[in-house]
């Protein structure tokens, strides 16, 4: 081997450690990071710090930060509700899925949250369970899940079904008052009826938001939601961001 050729050698050794400290070892290249999970994740320029506005309850009303269910875990919130008629089920099944191709699924804790307090309370986790034994399920009283809203950016809505518009043509008159922050439109505080009975739809954010374990606002899983991209995007942040 040629004197020359050592030298090269050298130089391409160099920049392979080199490359190798800066993405496993140093700190990682967001914009490599953003390119490499796209489109089924959505980077946040910087972590949003939202930890004082994570406050929940579980089925048995008790005040329940996210940490005391995320255990030090990243965490990746779902908005829904049990009586969800097709896109709660199918989205929740998708992510059960992701996380079983995940390389890294016990760093991640998939914690359903209801916009549905009023029917929900008392079956969250029997419904979040109901896809996978892991997941948790939390909600919050309404005037807290319009805080916890308006700080994520997430939307939920009271909608009458078609059918119960067919049926009461009385009550389709309904007002609701539009909040904003940024581009997001917030929750309607209004309900048809607090009944667990009662008959409506929510419309609600379908992306899923990622927290790293600090708590912060990471990411979002944007549609299409097909579970192995989703793994892979999940698998690729938590290695890239998780690091001490």
């Amino acid at each position: 081997m040629t004197k020359s050729t050592q030298i090269y050698f050298l130089i391409l050794a160099a920049i392979i450690s080199a490359a190798v400290f800066f993405f496993f070892g140093g700190k990682p290249n967001m914009e490599e990071l953003k390119k490499s999970v796209a489109p089924a994740a959505s980077l946040y320029p910087e972590a949003k710090s939202v930890s004082d506005k994570l406050n929940f309850i579980d089925d048995a009303s008790k005040n329940t930060h996210l940490s005391d269910v995320a255990d030090d875990k990243w965490a990746l919130l779902y908005f829904g509700y049990t009586s969800c008629p097709d896109v709660c089920p199918i989205d929740l099944s998708k992510i059960n899925q992701a996380s079983q191709l995940m390389e890294n699924s016990d760093q991640l804790q998939v914690v359903f949250v209801s916009v549905d307090p009023d029917r929900d309370l008392g079956n969250l986790d029997n419904f979040a369970k109901a896809f996978n034994s892991s997941f948790k399920g939390l909600t919050a009283k309404q005037d807290e899940l319009i805080s916890i809203s308006k700080a994520l950016g997430v939307y939920h809505e009271v909608v009458q079904s078609q059918k119960t518009a067919q049926e009461d043509h009385s009550n389709h008159n309904h007002s609701h008052d539009d909040h904003a922050d940024d581009s997001h439109k917030m929750v309607a505080n209004e309900k048809p009826s607090s009944s667990k009975d009662a008959h409506y739809d929510v419309d609600h954010t379908s992306s899923y938001l990622l927290f790293n374990p600090e708590l912060e606002l990471v990411a979002l899983l944007t549609n299409p939601h097909e579970p192995a991209p989703m793994a892979e995007a999940l698998d690729k942040i938590i290695e890239a961001l998780g690091q001490d």
